[in-house]
């Protein structure tokens, strides 16, 4: 398969980025842009990578929120699984991060809290994200958040850990007992979304490394802190480092059990 043979969306260009799959830039029925995105012929004979990327679909297919993309069209050509999505002119977090844009910091408050709602609404609906870092976090116009890339996603419902088999997503954003004991649940997932946002803010890791694994040793060791916040950027309140930094807390007791409760507490800033 290739893009010219979804005759029904017409392609602008190609996206030169994402991973294991192909991205199209397309017009689409009413003339209306989206991205049509599937698996790269080199991985289709994967069979992992393939499953991941119809359970993300299936998975969206379920999610209808301002702050997750949108699926538009979902199906099948030539054996091969595809998925059309809304368009936004945008960058990723990532790229904001490394071009240093100015829009994070203006908008520093708006832009976390808004990630707190998509991620506390994903758990609503019974999910884990799973692979929670800038790359797969769009920030459009406005400003705003998109959280895209479901191909990781589980369903999780209630408030047990899952053990898994693999680990999941990229080490650098994984909670301790991920790393240590394989472990995930909604509470992981905070740890997460604390990592992500203390690097919207500040355009730093919360833990200082040379190296992926030593980085990986600086989280799992209980001992070791996070940077203060407040080091790296004067300007941000008290009140916003201390929610950031307990839903950085290394021991679950002292961490935030829930994204609505990280919501919660966010809201009261504003």
């Amino acid at each position: 398969m290739q893009i010219q043979d979804l005759p029904q969306y017409r392609p602008i260009h190609k996206i030169p980025k994402g991973g294991m799959t192909d991205l199209y830039v397309c017009i689409g029925p009413e003339n209306k842009r989206v991205v049509v995105r599937y698996v790269r012929e080199l991985y289709r004979k994967d069979k992992a990578i393939v499953k991941a990327f119809k359970r993300g679909t299936e998975h969206l297919q379920v999610m209808d929120h301002p702050s997750v993309i949108k699926l538009i069209d979902h199906g099948c050509c030539k054996g091969v699984p595809f998925m059309a999505i809304e368009y936004h002119e945008s960058e990723n977090l990532r790229e904001c991060i490394l071009h240093q844009n100015q829009v994070l910091k203006s908008n520093s408050l708006t832009l976390v809290r808004e990630l707190a709602s998509a991620l506390c609404y994903v758990h609503s609906r019974g999910y884990l994200h799973m692979d929670l870092k800038p790359e797969n976090i769009l920030i459009t116009t406005g400003p705003g958040v998109v959280l895209i890339d479901f191909d990781l996603s589980m369903i999780h419902k209630g408030s047990k850990p899952v053990k898994l088999k693999v680990v999941p997503g990229t080490p650098t954003y994984l909670a301790p007992e991920t790393l240590r004991h394989m472990m995930v649940d909604e509470g992981s997932e905070v740890f997460t979304f604390g990592v992500v946002a203390y690097e919207l803010l500040s355009n730093h890791k919360p833990y200082e490394a040379n190296s992926v694994t030593e980085y990986k040793r600086a989280v799992a060791d209980l001992r070791v802190e996070a940077y203060p916040l407040h080091e790296h950027r004067h300007d941000i309140p008290k009140k916003l480092e201390e929610i950031i930094f307990k839903c950085l807390a290394k021991r679950r007791e002292n961490r935030y059990p829930s994204m609505a409760l990280v919501l919660r507490d966010l809201d009261a800033l504003i």
